[in-house]
């Protein structure tokens, strides 16, 4: 067994900390002794609802801290989306700096058929009947000498050069003809086959193809490289959502009075008043049936 190289006390801290009355941050249960999270922040029934999510793999910190500064910050008030966010997929794999989890399977290659991870059994049962504006997942590659991203759509209109060129702002891109052992379809730019035959070629299904051909017609998959400075690589992803936020038709970006009547609501009225301040008592818990035993930590 790896030793433990990062805290998550200190993750469930952070989550804890997030204001009530803006993001309801609930237990689902727990895998491999550790508690595990989702967010949502919802604004309305007929506003499009976003998938973020990260720390799939564990040893890619920029990810799960993209999202949690996502969470912390201010430039989400600028859309009226509906959020769910899924902070750390893999906690036990984020706790000691290992890409697979607990019995050392690769999450994102579990999603095609019935898995024994269950992290991946969580994710389909908890996404099941929901429908996503895009998803949007945070990676990093630990080979990677610059910025790259997945993009998997049908057809146009794609946003995946637009988001390439936003991110250059803030860090190197790619500049490999191959990146990740395959051909890159421009300047740091994976865009895949999303033709459904063509995915079911595939025996290991990683997350995006379950979302694709469930519950997303956009897929994008942001992957900085470890080689720069933490906090870089979490405004890198978070350059890269508000890019696809702002280019996706669906999005409605609010105006700067409308942000401040949404901030107003937000903290007066609360969009949900089943929310509480949360602790380890008041954090709210979703159960699932799974048939797997979670080992302690």
């Amino acid at each position: 067994m790896k030793a433990r190289v990062r805290d998550y006390n200190s993750l469930v801290r952070r989550l804890e900390a997030l204001p009530p009355r803006v993001w309801n941050v609930r237990q689902v249960g727990e895998v491999w002794g550790y508690p595990w999270f989702f967010v949502e922040r919802r604004v309305g029934a007929g506003a499009p609802t976003v998938l973020l999510s990260g720390g799939i793999h564990g040893e890619e910190p920029g990810g799960v801290e993209g999202v949690l500064r996502w969470l912390e910050g201010d430039d989400w008030q600028k859309w009226r989306v509906n959020w769910f966010v899924m902070p750390c997929i893999n906690p036990y794999g984020w706790v000691r700096n290992q890409r697979a989890n607990a019995q050392r399977r690769d999450i994102n290659r579990q999603f095609r058929n019935t898995s024994a991870a269950p992290e991946a059994e969580l994710i389909k049962r908890l996404l099941k009947g929901r429908t996503f504006l895009f998803s949007i997942e945070f990676h990093e590659d630990v080979e990677a000498s610059g910025y790259y991203l997945y993009e998997l759509r049908r057809e146009p209109p794609f946003v995946g050069e637009k988001i390439v060129r936003a991110v250059e702002e803030v860090i190197p891109i790619n500049p490999g003809r191959v990146i990740d052992g395959r051909q890159a379809t421009g300047r740091g730019l994976l865009r895949r086959d999303a033709n459904p035959s063509a995915l079911s070629r595939r025996q290991r299904w990683p997350m995006a193809y379950h979302l694709f051909l469930n519950a997303a017609g956009h897929v994008l998959g942001s992957e900085t490289p470890v080689t720069v400075p933490l906090e870089q690589r979490a405004r890198a992803h978070n350059v890269a959502l508000m890019t696809a936020l702002t280019e996706i038709p669906g999005g409605k970006r609010l105006r700067k009075e409308d942000r401040a009547v949404s901030r107003f609501k937000a903290s007066s009225t609360g969009w949900n008043s089943s929310v509480r301040r949360r602790n380890a008592a008041t954090i709210a818990t979703v159960h699932f049936p799974l048939s797997h035993s979670f080992a302690a930590c």
